[in-house]
């Protein structure tokens, strides 16, 4: 009886073992550009890094980060007109906030998709962070 106790136990410790080193494998984050004309690619794979950066920052999962000039032309238009932007790039998120401290605006433990980051490039030619969520 012990030693089928002592087996069970250390089943148990395995298998939990098990399940905590898959959780806590990095993520590769996919990259993608859909559809693009008017940016210059690598201004767009810049901004797709910086909002994987900022996300992961906020100790979020980034899964995903995509551009798609058919889905964020309009808006980008609007920004330039209303802002002291040169041009604007729209990309689109989707990340898990974690259980423990995620920003306050985000919540602990959500799933966000298709949330955008919006980055402006100013007159002096460098881009900037403009802001972030849904519309």
């Amino acid at each position: 009886m012990k030693n089928k106790t002592k087996g069970i136990i250390l089943g148990l410790i395995v298998a939990i073992s098990l399940v905590a080193m898959f959780l806590n494998q990095p993520i590769k984050t996919k990259k993608e550009i859909r559809y693009n004309e008017t940016h210059k690619e690598e201004d767009v794979h810049m901004i797709m890094d910086d909002a994987i950066k900022s996300y992961k920052n906020d100790n979020s999962k980034v899964y995903s980060v995509y551009y798609d000039e058919n889905k964020s032309k309009e808006m980008e238009a609007e920004y330039v007109k209303k802002g002291s932007y040169r041009e604007v790039i729209i990309v689109y998120v989707e990340f898990k906030t974690s259980f423990f401290n995620a920003p306050e605006q985000l919540g602990n433990n959500h799933y966000y998709f298709d949330y955008m980051y919006i980055a402006g490039k100013t007159a002096e030619a460098t881009w900037e962070w403009i802001d972030g969520g849904y519309v």
